[in-house]
């Protein structure tokens, strides 16, 4: 069974892909998804999971942002 600290490594090796090949839309989609992800363990009280997933959603913002200069 997937964990979240697989889901949460995958989404961190794609950040760090979609920085080296400049793909925006593919960052974008990571922290919408991430976002999503958090929002469904905030809802089950879950605030360990909840804050792993904001991180990660940040970070996919910030290298978007980076590659947006």
């Amino acid at each position: 069974m997937l964990t979240i600290d697989q889901i949460i490594e995958h989404m961190e090796r794609e950040i760090a892909q979609g920085r080296l090949e400049g793909r925006r839309e593919a960052l974008r989609q990571l922290q919408y998804a991430a976002g999503m992800l958090m929002r469904a363990a905030e809802s089950v009280h879950d605030k360990d999971s909840a804050r792993r997933f904001r991180l990660v959603a940040a970070q996919a913002a910030n290298v978007q942002e980076e590659l947006g200069k």
